[in-house]
């Protein structure tokens, strides 16, 4: 009878992978925080191949189509892994190829050798097809695949690597690659998505009566299910977020509400515990984190003994961190098939209910999207501009990992194209800054005048908006290509 293994057990050979990896065969040698996302079969294709193959042998593995982009794969595509001495020599990519596996998938055929060799092309394939069943026989899948042989070649964009079908541009990343950041963890969603209740004899606008948004239950994740938190907070701690399915191309949906135990303290905010908060008076505000702390203990048992709700709200500093000075925010989606950006100003917000107004105390960006603080505005519009081009959404998607529905994560991605920092004496510059601006300020009054109707698919909203702005997205795609052009040229 099978025994199965023991904590201890267990750990002893999470701790040898994590050598394996990051020591043996370095394949996260300086990105140790990628371990988690590491895919095993990379290691078992190199470790077979230094167990067992001889020097000239060939091996072939089955992998996730995640290598050719995946940051954590960055090694393997390069070559700079340790160990054992393999060149790429052949790959094939199965994306096209269904039913087959839950995940896009590849496969990619390594030489031994005595020695490092260059990375550069590798000779590939390309399937496509569709079979009548899974697990179809080789006859079946015969008569059904196509097979295109191309030709796959290491690409680098600023820090990243990946393979692409075409040679792209080796150079330095975007002048506003440091400026982008993941926003804010606010979560779990329930404990600070709020609404403010309506009450047929009014309220204060100081002290609004709020409680959990129903968008926040229902989207609930299974541990905080039937949370509803009801009850005044104080209106200096209410704040607006977008959440990237808020997100349209030049423009965005409704602002959501949230409670957020934070005060602006110069270019960055600083963040209250519910002690904190009652010392300094704010009694609604410290009920609410004491009810909130206790929700979160009971919900995750010993977990939350190593993080409380303000280090989950507050992970890796992406809501302290923030400028409650900055005048516009540029955001765009984490993750999605296709880029998507747009300019919310830090101006005064209020939401209305019932005749009455409540102000908000600035925006705060969610780390569903990425954003920049940037003070000038036409400088905004233009890298909005640039984000919105279909010529950017092209260019990253050799990067982009892929899921069952295609193309997904972007994350700073996009921010590895060569764009240049905005020049106002540069014409192609003002001539985006201002399609850009105008792009925005369309999309605005589409949305005010009802444009979307009944339309509650958020890819059939950006369609359409997209469509609305097709003259305007393609002078804008001319503009961004001849930009980032020049700036290849440069390098």
């Amino acid at each position: 009878m099978h025994r199965p293994a023991s904590g201890g057990e267990q750990l002893d050979y999470q701790r040898f992978l994590k050598e394996q990896i990051t020591e043996t065969y370095r394949l996260l040698s300086g990105k140790a925080e990628l371990i988690t996302e590491m895919e095993l079969g990379t290691l078992f294709l190199l470790r077979a191949a230094d167990l067992y193959l001889k020097e000239g042998g060939t091996i072939a593995f089955v992998l996730p189509r995640s290598i050719f982009s995946a940051d954590q794969h960055d090694a393997l595509r390069q070559g700079t892994f340790k160990g054992v001495h393999l060149t790429w020599s052949e790959l094939w990519d199965l994306e096209g190829v269904e039913p087959l596996f839950n995940v896009p998938s590849c496969v990619l055929f390594g030489r031994k050798s005595p020695r490092p060799s260059a990375f550069g092309g590798v000779r590939g394939e390309v399937l496509s097809g569709r079979f009548p069943r899974r697990n179809a026989s080789l006859l079946e899948a015969e008569a059904v695949l196509k097979v295109e042989e191309v030709q796959f070649f290491l690409n680098r964009r600023g820090k990243r690597s990946f393979w692409a079908m075409t040679k792209g541009v080796h150079g330095a990343a975007s002048f506003y690659e440091n400026l982008f950041r993941n926003g804010a963890t606010i979560y779990p969603r329930p404990f600070w998505f709020v609404e403010i209740a309506p009450s047929p004899l009014g309220f204060d606008p100081s002290l609004p009566p709020l409680v959990t948004s129903q968008r926040a239950q229902e989207q609930a994740k299974d541990a905080y299910q039937g949370i509803v938190f009801k009850g005044s907070v104080e209106s200096r701690f209410l704040y607006a977020t977008l959440l990237s399915t808020d997100l349209l191309p030049f423009g965005h949906l409704d602002y959501r509400l949230v409670v957020l135990p934070i005060e602006p303290e110069g270019d960055h905010y600083r963040l209250l515990t519910a002690d904190q908060a009652r010392r300094r008076g704010y009694i609604r505000l410290a009920e609410r984190l004491e009810k909130a702390q206790q929700e979160w203990r009971e919900r995750r048992g010993t977990k939350a003994e190593k993080m409380d709700i303000y280090q989950r709200l507050d992970r890796l500093h992406g809501l302290t961190r923030q400028n409650p000075q900055g005048v516009y925010q540029v955001l765009y989606i984490r993750s999605g098939t296709y880029l998507c950006a747009c300019v919310a100003e830090n101006e005064p917000l209020e939401f209305e209910v019932g005749g009455q107004q409540v102000r908000v105390n600035g925006f705060v960006a969610d780390n569903t999207t990425y954003s920049a603080q940037i003070a000038n505005e036409l400088e905004a519009y233009y890298v909005a501009g640039i984000l919105n081009a279909p010529i950017a959404d092209k260019l990253i998607k050799p990067m982009q990992s892929r899921g069952q529905w295609g193309p997904r994560d972007i994350h700073k991605k996009v921010l590895d194209l060569p764009i240049p920092q905005f020049d106002p004496s540069q014409a192609e510059h003002q001539r985006l800054a201002k399609l850009g601006k105008a792009c925005s300020e369309r999309v605005a009054a589409w949305l005010a005048a009802g444009g979307p109707g009944k339309t509650q698919s958020l890819g059939r909203l950006r369609g359409m908006v997209r469509e609305m702005l097709k003259e305007e997205l393609a002078e804008i795609d001319e503009c961004t290509t001849r930009i980032l052009g020049t700036e290849t040229r440069k390098r």
